[in-house]
């Protein structure tokens, strides 16, 4: 037999899911969704490899990181503002000052503990991609971060039936 208590707790936990349902059902990329967060991933890396390994190529170089920003500008504009709708759309009121912000932090902290890890190999890699990246076309930048197992930060299944191909979200 319940007690009082023991009876508050389930029932304040099934209201809890019930209200949670449906901000949890909507919790799935779109396709354009996910090629925002990889794009916006791509540039969190970088910025972070431009910041961590302070190389002539890092910022101002052909290939670096301001010329990435400056040939993708509105692509990420673009992508900054579907990630804002997908979170919106997922969880509601928390999304700008919560979810959003939280992800962009802890996107930004798993690219610089990937950093330290990987040491001096960590620029040793980062040098080649500023060059790659900057003559793809915006399209191709999504196919880049999943090639070079770029960490996304964010796992959310994708708004179709069909089975996604596994993503990186971070080491461990």
């Amino acid at each position: 037999m319940m007690t009082k208590t023991k009876t508050r707790t389930v029932v304040a936990a099934l209201c809890g899911a019930l209200i949670a349902g449906p901000a949890l059902a909507d919790a799935c990329l779109r396709p354009e969704e996910r090629s925002a967060i990889e794009i916006r991933a791509m540039r969190s890396y970088l910025m972070v490899a431009a910041l961590q390994c302070r190389t002539g190529q890092a910022f101002d170089a052909p290939g670096g990181y301001n010329a990435f920003l400056r040939r993708f500008g509105r692509d990420l504009s673009a992508a900054d503002r579907l990630a804002a709708t997908h979170f919106q759309r997922s969880y509601g009121g928390a999304s700008r000052g919560g979810r959003l912000d939280q992800y962009n932090t802890n996107l930004a902290n798993e690219h610089s503990q990937d950093a330290t890890r990987g040491g001096s190999f960590f620029c040793r890699d980062a040098e080649p991609l500023f060059r790659q990246v900057v003559q793809l076309q915006a399209a191709d930048i999504s196919k880049l971060v999943v090639e070079r197992n770029i960490i996304e930060g964010y796992s959310a299944p994708d708004c179709t039936t069909a089975p996604t191909p596994a993503r990186r979200t971070a080491r461990r």
